[in-house]
């Protein structure tokens, strides 16, 4: 399935040669002729950033991490996605765990890296550097081992947020996968959506990066969402990767501007059959790809390119992408027809880190890199696995056992509906159900609703919503849906 990656030759062919391979192109990524270039790298805010003036900002702050020798982790905290990019770069250049921060990493997952030294980054018609935090204890550099350069941070939809150490070899891997790869006819632009905490944020700027293209980074949905369409006629954006509740979002408020994007890639949350049909009432001709993958294994594992008619009740993740290997694990009689997904091979992270060192390895017993995802799936008759739900989608409802990502989607199946989202706090349980405005004065759709999920619980409650919110990354907000249901009187009545 097309060529080796570097990090395939490292683990199959001669251990000496594949390191060198390795740390060829790592250096040339990094340290190569590109930097020194003209040409546009990085568009922000309206301003244009050349390759050469990304990498004097890098070495600005590379030169502050060294004047404190002995860090090993190195947090980069920027209002600028250019700031966090460029401390990346620094930290790599200079031999550290780069911890990108935007402002959404809380003090939680500040003690999971626990990093030596923080840094301010700020861009603009002169850029600083600054200090603002330097470890008085620090751990020693071997508490990571030295293929890390960074960390993904899962978004704590099943538990709190977790630290993944991301190794050289993993994002090599990643930016060699041609399955990940668009038609272009000149250089490749990529519109950057994601923040450097998502792991979406590779695929949008390093992947782009390693192909010598240019990020064109858009407003946030909230900001200025009517700015993307000039966006993408004047820097010809050849694909956008949204996740899956945004792409519900715009394609079912804003769908024009999306139209010029070539490609849109989803990933994150399960992209819906509703959301692709809306698409091609809009008059859309986007191509779409579905895209899955944990956290925990870089960015991605499996793509679905979707057909221009869709037919099917729900739109698989497809198969694993080229260099990814994936094994499904019998449940027995806890899930029938369906099976555990285990993903493998050079996408999977090297483990999760807690308290500022290595502390879980993913693997098999005879050390290849494996990660079981928990997540349930079916294979259909083409071969393409589809999204079944969770091994921990179970919760209680007033003492009784209740299958939430079932019931999920058995609501969403139903006519007019879009999206459901099963949320638990406390003591309400609620189903948040995202259809069209006809659909709240239509008793008997609303009655169809209620049949479905008293079916599971007479105790779960039914709120219909136009849209769900969304965090920063793009994943929907259900604590918000929470609160804003709390506050209304049915929240009160329980």
């Amino acid at each position: 399935m097309g060529r080796p990656s570097e990090f395939d030759q490292y683990q199959h062919g001669d251990r000496r040669a594949g390191v060198a391979v390795m740390t060829d192109a790592w250096s040339d990524l990094i340290h190569g002729e590109r930097w020194r270039s003209s040409g546009t790298l990085w568009v922000e805010n309206d301003t244009e950033y050349s390759w050469e003036e990304v990498g004097e900002l890098a070495s600005a702050i590379e030169e502050a991490i060294r004047d404190h020798g002995g860090v090993r982790v190195t947090r980069v905290r920027s209002g600028s996605k250019l700031g966090c990019f460029a401390g990346q770069l620094a930290a790599w250049r200079a031999g550290c765990v780069a911890v990108a921060d935007d402002g959404n990493l809380g003090p939680s997952e500040i003690d999971h890296v626990r990093p030596d030294l923080t840094l301010a980054v700020s861009v603009g018609r002169t850029s600083a550097v600054e200090r603002v935090g330097l470890s008085d204890r620090r751990l020693p550099e071997t508490r990571i081992p030295a293929e890390v350069v960074a960390v993904n941070f899962t978004s704590g939809s099943t538990g709190s947020r977790k630290a993944v150490g991301v190794t050289r070899g993993n994002l090599l891997a990643l930016f060699d996968c041609r399955d990940l790869d668009v038609p272009v006819t000149d250089g490749l632009t990529s519109g950057s959506f994601a923040t450097p905490t998502y792991d979406g944020w590779w695929f949008d700027t390093w992947r782009t990066v390693s192909a010598g293209g240019t990020v064109v980074c858009l407003p946030n949905v909230n900001e200025d969402v009517f700015a993307w369409p000039e966006l993408a006629e004047k820097y010809r954006i050849d694909r956008l990767l949204l996740p899956a509740a945004v792409v519900a979002t715009i394609i079912g408020a804003v769908p024009a501007c999306v139209a010029d994007i070539p490609w849109l890639f989803s990933g994150g949350e399960q992209f819906q059959v509703s959301t692709y049909h809306q698409a091609r009432q809009a008059g859309l001709k986007n191509r779409f790809v579905n895209l899955y993958g944990p956290t925990e294994a870089t960015f991605a594992t499996h793509k679905y390119e979707l057909p221009e008619s869709l037919t099917s009740a729900a739109i698989p993740i497809g198969k694993p992408l080229d260099g990814c290997h994936q094994s499904l694990q019998d449940l027995g009689e806890r899930v029938i027809d369906s099976r555990e997904l285990v993903v493998a091979g050079p996408f999977v992270c090297l483990g999760y880190i807690e308290k500022g060192a290595l502390a879980r390895r993913f693997h098999t017993g005879d050390g290849q890199p494996s990660f079981r995802t928990g997540d349930v799936v079916r294979v259909d008759d083409d071969g393409n696995l589809v999204f079944a739900g969770r091994l921990d989608s179970q919760i209680k409802v007033n003492g009784m056992r209740v299958d939430a990502a079932a019931l999920e989607h058995q609501v969403t199946g139903l006519p007019d509906v879009f999206d459901c989202r099963v949320v638990q706090n406390g003591p309400h349980t609620v189903a948040f159900v995202r259809a069209g405005p006809e659909l709240s004065t239509d008793l008997t759709a609303r009655s169809r609703i209620e049949s479905v999920v008293k079916r599971f619980s007479p105790a779960i409650g039914v709120q219909l919503v136009e849209r769900f919110p969304t965090k920063s990354g793009g994943k929907v907000d259900t604590a918000s849906l929470m609160d804003q249901y709390v506050a209304t009187d049915k929240g009160g009545e329980g």
